[in-house]
């Protein structure tokens, strides 16, 4: 076994993932935390992202650390260049690499699934923003989604035009002059399907033996199940053995989410593979595996073991605020849940918990999470914490995990008893 006590980890973030630096602060002897903060006229908001964590030593020159480093971890995407260096110069890393491809590059991932004989539901690529407004006038219940930079917008549903009108108004003053050369990804939604993910990780293509797999309700809540690999759902197996060459040309060394809408007809449709620790639900396995320090130093090392989980379910639900977008946020818990609340952007200032404002449009300041050998038992224990969590105008949505159930009375109508 390794003393990881006489080990370092340095965290590359963008502060979705304050909450991987503190739960590897609970193993490693030395963390450290750097997110990006540079610019012509810097904010030293910036810099206090992941400040104040116990165990965790924010930096803000990366450069200056990587030699005193033993393992490199990047939890989010965009950066396979520098990881791709970092490799180069000896380090040990665990991260997607250039195969966070598969999840920013949506167009050329849908080509993929088709050479690799699987099912794709229908869309169309389309161009500027007036073509947009044209196409979903003439079209129902599409996901609208683009290439790499969700900063412009996340993905969104057209019920249809005058729904979403106002969403494409907000779209379109975002975008300004580029308004036109921007190309939309418009799919087809895919009714009578369960959402199911495997929430897993690989190693160059390989798989653990034991795995958690789960139900996500977009954006609110989870559940998830821990499974033998080999019970998974032949779909879910299917594509993780037709994309493992993939994977492992790509070197990939981390978390791996591919969502599939599976049906009665027993086929699997790939949307949107998460290259990346899932969001959720990595906020769960960050608990639940109580061996996650293990998984992610031997997969650095190009070493598949299996992880350790200490319940069968897993629940999550995220805590939103739209307030805390624009406005510096106090969160406040008893100290008994804290291992359960898990914060996106987060700081500590004279022992109080504090969400920076970033201007993203996103509602997401981070999740309850439990596990139990029960769902219910999961369910009432994240019910307990939200109503102890305070902070003003945030929002937990449980009422999400009694859909999640739904969904998954759903998936055994189907012939799939995965939460047994």
């Amino acid at each position: 076994m390794t003393n990881y006590k006489t080990k370092s980890v340095l965290i590359y973030d963008h502060g979705t993932f304050v909450s991987v630096a503190e739960r590897l602060a609970k193993d490693f002897g030395k963390v450290y935390y750097y997110s990006p903060w540079k610019s012509s006229f810097p904010q030293k908001k910036f810099t206090l992202i992941g400040d104040g964590i116990k165990g965790v030593e924010r930096v803000n020159n990366y450069f200056d650390y990587i030699n005193d480093v033993d393992l490199f971890v990047f939890p989010d995407l965009i950066d396979g260049d520098l990881q791709l260096h970092l490799e180069s110069l000896g380090c040990k890393v665990w991260g997607s690499r250039k195969g966070e491809e598969l999840e920013l590059e949506r167009v050329a991932m849908k080509k993929l699934i088709v050479k690799l004989g699987l099912p794709l539901g229908h869309y169309e690529v389309v161009k500027g923003v007036e073509n947009l407004r044209t196409y979903l006038k003439e079209h129902k219940n599409i996901w609208i989604k683009v290439d790499c930079f969700r900063g412009d917008f996340e993905t969104v549903k057209s019920i249809n035009y005058e729904y979403i009108s106002p969403k494409i108004d907000e779209i379109e003053a975002n975008l300004g002059a580029f308004k036109n050369h921007v190309e939309f990804i418009c799919e087809d939604d895919l009714p009578n399907r369960v959402e199911l993910a495997y929430d897993g990780y690989t190693v160059d293509g390989q798989y653990p033996t034991k795995t958690l797999c789960g139900i996500e309700i977009k954006d609110l809540g989870y559940i998830g199940v821990c499974k033998d690999y080999k019970n998974l759902p032949d779909p879910v197996k299917e594509f993780n053995t037709k994309i493992s060459p993939i994977l492992k040309k790509y070197n990939y060394r981390n978390f791996f989410h591919p969502e599939m809408r599976i049906g009665k007809d027993k086929l699997g449709y790939v949307i949107d593979p998460a290259a990346r620790f899932g969001s959720p639900p990595n906020e769960v396995y960050q608990e639940l595996f109580t061996n996650l320090s293990d998984i992610i130093w031997n997969g650095a090392h190009g070493v598949c073991i299996d992880p350790i989980p200490q319940g069968k379910y897993a629940v999550e639900v995220l805590v939103h605020c739209n307030w805390a977008e624009r406005n510096w946020l106090p969160v406040q818990f008893p100290s008994k849940y804290k291992d359960n609340i898990k914060f996106r952007n987060v700081t500590v200032i004279d022992n109080q918990y504090y969400i920076v404002p970033q201007y993203l449009g996103l509602p997401e300041i981070g999740a309850i999470v439990t596990m139990d050998d029960t769902i219910q038992g999961a369910m009432d224990k994240v019910n307990e914490i939200a109503d102890e969590m305070k902070g003003y105008y945030i929002d937990i949505p449980c009422q999400s995990l009694d859909k999640a159930t739904e969904e998954i009375e759903k998936l055994k109508s189907f012939g799939y008893n995965l939460f047994e």
